[in-house]
């Protein structure tokens, strides 16, 4: 997987908000072809400043690819002369042969316009014209743009725009060794070629020894220990007593001796999900242990299941949330993506699996799902739902997390809830965007409850609630979210069976920017869904330092954080936020932006 730093040239605010539109799906498209977009850089289209914000680039050294969106705008490759030749200048001054950078032409990236690309020191730089001359889709643009680069440095054939050098005279051949390895007689940049080969090399060779240690050796011993817990969880030869007394699933003395924090054992039938639940109750939001270590305390990228740092009474909180890494292999929690393809929901797979066994020392019980959904944990993709909330402060409030779990499920399912419920959440990342996750929420049995669900009756949701991510990458109309008390009122809730009258405030617990149980606008009486835009306040590295979603029309919040920054000559004093940015009203918000710090440099007395 290449990184790649993503640079925004401004150019005009219709491109700008192209690409702040598309952006997730231009990272998307890009992954596809193994290059991870990490970073995104604004930067103005002016020579010196492209200049300098390649060398804060170059100076980090984390960004395999530097790709420029927006870059160009003529049918010749005079706007990338004008914009790129102090960049190319700075960098054949640094080259350590004094060599010339050879640039290649990429053809014509659509409308006629070209794009060009160069490489520098193993760093690819490509510059891409703006989506508003080339037209179509700006991710298969940009995707287009790192292909014809790769298959251009990789031939060194493709049209130079600048002028073709003398054609030098023909090397001496060298012998296999003398090819790879510097010696006597070799130029400077010979020398310095062959060891960047030999470290290619080296790094090629380590990265396929990783490659067969992660897919091959450490999927081996996962699964023996996987193997081994089972057996003992398992081992009992009869699951009654002599007096006819129905024992556990689990034998729990034997579980318990091997690691005390195995709280409990979780399993879908018919699945790979089979495992122990571990719970340890020093993790906090830094640090989950059983996120990076097996039941055994060893290391292991798979993890274990684990019980979230926000459920203070472990398995006996009203939500109990599990988390497990969804492995490429199958393993842990990657079953939980197969209730859908993406966003197409897969009836039949929740017909086949529409019960969860999760069994504790306490005693064994089933869960019926109630909701399947896909949601995000990045508040730049919009107004956030926090699914992961373990306790609540009144009846009403649990009630209006359910309402607002199954709004959000694919699945319309045919299963009741009440007040006195207690449900069980499965969570797991998933890739329709960045740090999207998928979730899976049951509800306990009752006792005396037949555990069985008439699935005949499930039937796929026609409309349900997305992160605002979605609607901006794929349109549709987002649905309103009312309140259970208000949906409950108008006859909208099919599935509650409680007592009703329900005490206390509805509120959930870390939303962002806009309640979800504030009742929706109006316009002439008819409800409407507002518009929300993301603010993103970054330091000059490009570190995020808060991030708003803000309603159409809201003024800018201004953090209360103070920024720094320094480096090894200077220290820069936060002077105030850079809201200059053209076409941007920052007391009533029209569009998404990033702002930046302005900063006074001081000099440091460096010796």
């Amino acid at each position: 997987m290449y990184s790649c730093e993503l640079f925004s040239v401004r150019k005009n605010k219709t491109d700008s908000d192209a690409l702040e539109r598309d952006f997730d799906k231009i990272t998307s498209s890009l992954s596809a072809r193994s290059v991870e977009v990490r970073y995104k850089t604004n930067v103005a289209a002016d020579p010196k400043k492209l200049d300098a914000a390649v060398g804060t680039t170059l100076s980090d050294g984390s960004a395999n690819i530097l790709l420029f969106a927006n870059a160009l705008n003529s049918a010749d490759s005079s706007s990338f002369k004008k914009l790129f030749y102090e960049v190319v200048a700075t960098l054949e001054a640094k080259s350590p042969d004094g060599g010339k950078i050879r640039i290649f032409s990429l053809g014509d990236l659509g409308g006629g316009y070209p794009g060009y690309c160069f490489k520098h020191n193993g760093k690819v730089f490509i510059a891409a014209p703006c989506f508003s001359c080339a037209g179509g889709d700006p991710a298969e643009l940009l995707t287009n743009a790192v292909v014809k680069a790769s298959e251009a440095l990789s031939s060194g054939s493709e049209k130079s725009a600048q002028k073709e050098e003398t054609e030098p005279a023909p090397k001496r051949k060298e012998g296999f060794f003398a090819s790879f390895f510097p010696h006597k007689g070799d130029s400077r940049g010979n020398i310095v070629r062959k060891i960047i080969v030999l470290i290619a090399i080296a790094a090629f060779i380590g990265a396929g020894a990783y490659v067969l240690k992660t897919l091959v050796f450490d999927e081996i011993q996962q699964d023996k220990i996987t193997a081994e817990i089972q057996n003992l969880a398992y081992n009992r030869t009869s699951e009654t007593t002599e007096d006819g007394e129905v024992l556990p699933e689990q034998d729990w003395d034997a579980l318990k001796k091997v690691n005390k924090e195995i709280v409990g054992w979780i399993r879908i039938d018919n699945t790979p999900i089979n495992y122990p639940v571990l719970y340890h109750k020093e993790d906090d939001q830094y640090s989950q242990y059983y996120l990076k270590h097996t039941y055994k305390g060893d290391y292991s990228d798979y993890g274990s299941i684990f019980v979230d740092y926000r459920c203070v009474d472990s398995v006996n909180s009203k939500n109990v949330i599990l988390h497990g890494h969804n492995m490429l292999n199958g393993s842990m929690f990657h079953e939980l993506v197969n209730y859908s393809n993406r966003f197409e929901p897969k009836l039949d797979y929740y017909k086949k699996h529409s019960v969860i066994t999760f069994n504790t020392p306490e005693g064994d019980s089933k869960w019926k799902i109630i909701s399947v959904f896909k949601t995000s944990t990045l508040y730049e993709h919009g107004e956030f739902f926090n699914y992961m909330q373990a306790e609540f402060n009144s009846d009403a409030e649990f009630m209006n997390f359910v309402y607002n779990v199954r709004i959000r499920s694919m699945f319309n399912i045919p299963v009741s809830v009440n007040e006195n419920d207690r449900i069980l959440t499965l969570s797991t990342c998933s890739y329709e965007f960045t740090n999207f996750r998928t979730v899976v929420v049951a509800r306990q049995v009752r006792p005396d409850e037949d555990d069985s669900v008439d699935v005949k009756l499930a039937t796929v949701n026609s409309s349900p609630l997305y992160p605002d991510v979605y609607y901006r990458s794929y349109g549709g109309t987002r649905p309103d979210p009312l309140t259970f008390k208000t949906a409950d009122a108008k006859g909208m809730v099919s599935w509650y069976d409680g007592e009703g009258n329900l005490e206390g405030s509805e509120d959930l617990t870390a939303t962002l920017a806009a309640n979800p149980t504030e009742s929706p606008t109006t316009k002439n009486g008819t409800p409407i869904n507002p518009t929300y835009y993301q603010v993103i306040y970054r330091n000059v590295d490009d570190t995020q330092i808060e991030a708003h979603a803000v309603r159409e029309g809201d003024p800018v919040p201004i953090p209360d954080i103070i920024p720094t920054y320094e480096d090894d000559y200077y220290t820069y004093n936060f002077v105030k936020w850079d809201f200059d940015v053209p076409g941007v009203d920052f007391n009533a918000l029209n569009t998404s932006v990033t702002i930046y710090p302005i900063y006074n440099a001081v000099p440091k007395n460096n010796p």
